[in-house]
C-alpha cells in the first residue's frame, strides 16, 4: 500500500513532497549515493508540526512511507486539477483558508 511522491517546488526554488492536502520539507540535505530521505512537515516552525515521512527512491519512482502523522494544524491545500489531457499533468495546489499563515505554491 506504498504511495509514489508527488513533488511541488516552493516559491523559494525547494523541492517539497506533497502527500495528502500537505507539503513536506527536506529534513537534511541530500547527499551522493543516499537511498532515502527524510522529510518534515512544511508547518514545523509555525504550528509546531511533529508529522513526518521518508521516501525511499527507487527506480520506478520514490516510494512515501509515513513515519509519523499527527499534524497539529487543519489540512494544508486543497487539490485542484486543471486539465486532465495536459500531458505533463500538473498538480495545482490552492491554499485551506482554515489553515492560517501558509503560502500558496507556484507551479
Amino acid at each position: 500500500n506504498s504511495k509514489i511522491a508527488q513533488y511541488v517546488r516552493s516559491n523559494r526554488g525547494t523541492d517539497l513532497v506533497y502527500h495528502e492536502g500537505n507539503t513536506y520539507t527536506p529534513n537534511e540535505k541530500l547527499r551522493e549515493g543516499q537511498k532515502s530521505r527524510d522529510w518534515k512537515c512544511s508547518m514545523y516552525h509555525k504550528a509546531k508540526c511533529r508529522a513526518r515521512l521518508v521516501t525511499r527512491i527507487t527506480g520506478g519512482g520514490d516510494i512515501i512511507h509515513v513515519t509519523s502523522n499527527l499534524h497539529t494544524h487543519p489540512t494544508m491545500y486543497t487539490t485542484q486539477k486543471t486539465d486532465i489531457s495536459v500531458v505533463d499533468q500538473k498538480l495545482c495546489l490552492e491554499r485551506n483558508p482554515l489553515c492560517v499563515n501558509t503560502r500558496s505554491i507556484k507551479m
